[in-house]
């Protein structure tokens, strides 16, 4: 029995050690600028599993077909030899020469990294494009846990203000301006404590924010949005029948900025108007196209702003139809197709729909 007792904490020793000793402490040292992510999956696992669904993770010009095949038309269009691109769809990586994509696979395969948002020091503003400081010490992360926790295997500071006011964002999504001067896409950033870029898109959702501390929540990292989870935004938006005759639906953007930024994206409002002989559609897109003399073009080329009808902040869209809908079942819904479908066709890609709302009256 003595045996069987001593082998059975012998065995419980030699796991504690793999999981919480001097083996995985070893295991946390960092060889190059910044930890890899693989190694965050230790102690936080349920994170790691959000954050591979995130657009973040999949911003790499390997993972992100669309990135990808846009990339290439400004290479060819161009005759860049740099990944310019690099600074926020893959960070960590230093050498952007094109022709080296190879050797440094393992690098642009860390994408948005999680060491690397999390030493985030400060955010420098520039009429280009803004840049992020890191902090110069590894193994020294940024977080927003109150009261502070602890880690055996690397420091957290939980008193930097950008991490809770949603700014650490603003260092690649705040806007980009093009070699022309011009601003091919821009975020509001009107952040407050009370609702910004974390609370909209990285909400607290049930679970421990790792296998070591226990936690009743922890921010999502999945980053809500057309990739991951866009039911979590959805209480941002309020669709509304105004009137049956003439049909007129109302949509309120309750988000702090325009729905949508990016110039691919179409929005889309759909109507089934249903009675008991038949059902009539009707749609209503919403874009935001750029380019130059007055038709779209690449964001490259792009000198001004050619259409506009994205529902911006805190506004409320009414639209009508020509059509007296009496006593029918009206079906909304609210969607976004990622690559508008004119330009998914030209890139050879799928247009990527996704429904961010639905209300039946």
């Amino acid at each position: 029995m003595r045996v069987i007792i001593f082998a059975s904490i012998f065995t419980l020793s030699l796991f504690a050690n793999i999981f919480a000793g001097p083996g995985v402490k070893k295991s946390m040292e960092i060889k190059g600028d910044f930890a890899e992510t693989k190694q965050c999956i230790r102690c936080h696992l349920d994170i790691y599993e959000e954050y591979r669904s995130s657009p973040h993770f999949n911003s790499t010009i390997y993972r992100d077909e669309v990135h990808r095949k846009v990339f290439e038309k400004y290479v060819k269009a161009t005759g860049a030899k740099e990944y310019k691109c690099a600074k926020c769809h893959t960070p960590e990586l230093k050498d952007k020469t094109i022709a080296n994509f190879d050797k440094n696979r393992e690098l642009i395969d860390e994408a948005v990294a999680c060491a690397y948002c999390h030493r985030i020091e400060k955010i420098e503003h520039h009429p280009k494009a803004n840049k992020n400081i890191i902090l110069p010490k590894k193994g020294v992360y940024y977080g927003t846990r109150e009261p502070q926790t602890r880690s055996d295997y690397h420091k957290i500071i939980n008193t930097n203000p950008i991490h809770k006011n949603g700014d650490t964002c603003m260092g690649c999504h705040s806007h980009k301006q093009n070699a022309h001067g011009f601003v091919v896409c821009r975020t509001e950033s009107n952040n407050t404590m009370k609702q910004n870029c974390v609370t909209c898109h990285m909400p607290q959702v049930p679970g421990s924010l790792s296998d070591r501390v226990n936690t009743p929540t922890h921010a999502y990292h999945g980053f809500a949005g057309l990739q991951s989870d866009p039911k979590k935004l959805a209480k941002y938006i309020h669709i509304e029948l105004v009137s049956k005759n003439p049909l007129t639906i109302a949509i309120k953007n309750d988000a702090p900025h325009a729905l949508l930024l990016h110039p691919l994206r179409v929005l889309r409002l759909k109507v089934a108007v249903q009675d008991k002989n038949d059902t009539k559609t009707f749609e209503k897109s919403f874009v935001r196209l750029i380019g130059k003399d007055g038709n779209p073009t690449p964001p490259w080329v792009a000198t001004e702003v050619v259409k506009d009808t994205m529902i911006k902040k805190g506004e409320r869209r009414v639209v009508k139809f020509d059509i007296d809908a009496g006593d029918a079942v009206i079906d909304v819904e609210l969607g976004v197709f990622r690559v508008n479908p004119k330009m998914a066709k030209k890139l050879g890609v799928k247009s990527g729909y996704v429904v961010l709302k639905r209300e039946r009256f």
